[in-house]
This record gives structure tokens, C-alpha cells and sequence, in this order.
């Protein structure tokens, strides 16, 4: 029979568990100015869509956008690699190509949205990059 000194102990390691995994899953979400961001919730379990179609809420930030969705989707293979599917292996492709200058391009503008924590600014990519990137 376990005495009550011996379930304390075990409350008191289980308790000290509870609070390292809390600790842990906090530093993810805190920004290092100390300003908490809330987790991205729901994106995982959204349909995919067509590459073009989940664009079309980039259409008014880019410059001539639907032209590079088209030029990436000609470019992509019809059997893409690990897995992926065409509008996946695409979105990929589109992120990686150069706008004509003076434009910035896709990859350019959500790295330096990203770099600069604007998450109303991110929220137009989450579509085309939920599962491509």
C-alpha cells in the first residue's frame, strides 16, 4: 500500500510536468519582445483548393499574379515529387519565381511580412501555402 507522502510526491512531479509542458507550448507563442501571438487555428482542415483560385485573394497585391500562377502551373510536372499534388508542387514554383521589376515578388513580400510579424498581412497566404509550403 502506498503511503500519503508517496501520492504527493507523484502529484507534485505530475504537477511539475503539467507546467514544463505549459512553459514549452508558451515559448512558441510568445514573440521575444514579449508580446503573445495566438496560434493559427482551422487552416489544417480546409479544403484545398485550385492554385488560381486560392490566389484570388492575392489578386489586388500583386502585379499581373494570374500570369505567374499560369507560367508556374505550365512549369510543373503532372507527376510532381513526394507526393504532392500539381496546384501543390506549383504553389511551391510560384513562390520561388522573380516579378519583373519594379514589382515585388510573392516570395519577397511574405518573407518581409513574415520578418515583421503582420499577421493581417499573412492571412491572404494561408491558402495557397497550407499544404505547398
Amino acid at each position: 500500500m502506498r503511503s500519503k507522502e508517496d501520492s504527493n510526491t507523484d502529484r507534485n512531479r505530475s504537477n511539475q510536468q503539467d507546467r514544463r509542458n505549459t512553459t514549452n507550448i508558451n515559448k512558441d507563442i510568445i514573440k521575444s519582445d514579449g508580446t503573445e501571438l495566438s496560434p493559427i487555428l482551422g487552416y489544417s482542415e480546409e479544403p484545398l483548393l485550385p492554385l488560381a483560385q486560392a490566389c484570388a485573394p492575392l489578386n489586388d497585391i500583386f502585379h499581373n499574379l494570374s500570369f505567374y500562377v499560369q507560367l508556374a502551373l505550365k512549369e510543373t510536372p503532372e507527376q510532381p515529387r513526394d507526393g504532392l499534388s500539381i496546384d501543390e508542387s506549383a504553389a511551391i514554383h510560384l513562390y520561388t519565381i522573380e516579378w519583373d521589376k519594379p514589382h515585388r515578388s510573392l516570395y519577397s513580400t511574405l518573407n518581409y511580412n513574415l520578418k515583421n510579424n503582420d499577421r493581417p498581412a499573412l492571412l491572404p497566404f494561408h491558402r495557397i501555402f497550407n499544404k505547398g509550403l
